[in-house]
């Protein structure tokens, strides 16, 4: 049985990692039914049903091995959970943004905007400095270090008018 459950779960890590989205399913809304949680709760119960079962005899000695082995399991999914899968989730979520939420936001210019042409702004955002091409809104040249609005965006050009 602790074969099956070691298999199993090194099976679902390595298919988890060829497919890469796979692990970051939730299965009908709770946590700890991520695949990954579940394979490491699979591969952790069994790797500790292998090692244990020689020190234990008996039916009585199965039954610790059994409840020391999921115990284990279940213990080592869950920390995985709150203190790496939560973590890195929350982190992934607050480093992006959308582009036109910066839209009025104040940027600086870090290479001229030469009169007609494009240069680069730098701008704070999520926690994240952002750097990306820049053209007058008035098509007016602008020195760099000057503070500027942000008041479009096309493609990946910011449209910037002096502060």
């Amino acid at each position: 049985m602790y074969f099956i459950f070691f298999g199993v779960g090194v099976g679902f890590i390595a298919i988890s990692l060829l497919l890469g989205g796979l692990a970051d399913t939730n299965v009908g809304g709770f946590a700890f039914f991520k695949p990954v949680l579940i394979s490491v709760f699979l591969t952790v119960t069994g790797g500790m049903g292998l090692l244990l079962t020689p020190r234990f005899y008996g039916t009585m000695g199965s039954v610790i091995v059994l409840a020391i082995s999921f115990l284990g399991g279940f213990l080592l999914a869950t920390l995985l959970n709150y203190f790496v899968i939560k973590p890195l989730h929350r982190a992934q979520n607050t480093s992006t943004f959308n582009k036109m939420d910066t839209i009025g936001q104040i940027a600086k210019v870090i290479s001229p905007i030469p009169q007609g042409g494009y240069g680069k702004i730098s701008f704070s955002i999520s926690g994240s400095l952002v750097t990306s091409p820049a053209k007058s809104e008035g098509g007016d040249a602008i020195s760099k270090g000057e503070d500027v609005e942000i008041t479009q965006i096309e493609g990946n050009t910011y449209f910037v008018k002096k502060q």
